[in-house]
């Protein structure tokens, strides 16, 4: 009997897994992977199921996987990192390290760093509480995408 077989995934650290669980994000990560395929980006990886995932980012505290990336139909094939921020995550603590490591990941590899937030939340707009956390943070996103 095999009992090293705990079952067939691998075990991923929180914001590594290859596929987002989460139902609001998983919804508006396939609205934006759907757009950008639309509008003729290219390298396409995003953490949904018939997709390539995004590749793992090493952090000096933690490792996480962007949402999104893929690459523009511009001349230099300008890369793009995309998060999706829910409500719920907008205020959250835990976030600070995985937006940090996006943002230098960004600077690193000559990229845009795009974020999406639900147009509307029963607690209000949640694209000026992200862009506050942002500033407080002292990061910039090339764009906030309301969807």
């Amino acid at each position: 009997m095999d009992t090293n077989n705990q079952g067939k995934e691998a075990l991923f650290s929180p914001g590594c897994e290859p596929v987002v669980d989460e139902e609001e994000r998983r919804r508006l990560l396939w609205l934006m992977a759907e757009y950008f395929r639309t509008v003729g980006c290219t390298d396409i990886k995003a953490r949904l199921p018939g997709f390539m995932p995004p590749p793992i980012l090493s952090g000096t505290i933690e490792d996480h996987r962007p949402d999104f990336t893929c690459r523009q139909s511009d001349s230099a094939r300008t890369p793009i990192i995309l998060e999706i921020v829910t409500p719920n995550m907008v205020e959250d603590p835990a976030t600070e390290n995985r937006w940090s490591l996006l943002s230098s990941a960004a600077k690193l590899y000559n990229a845009e760093l795009h974020f999406v937030v639900p147009k509307w939340a029963p607690r209000g707009a949640v694209d000026p509480v992200l862009k506050r956390r942002l500033a407080r943070m002292e990061l910039t996103a090339n764009r906030v995408w309301t969807v």
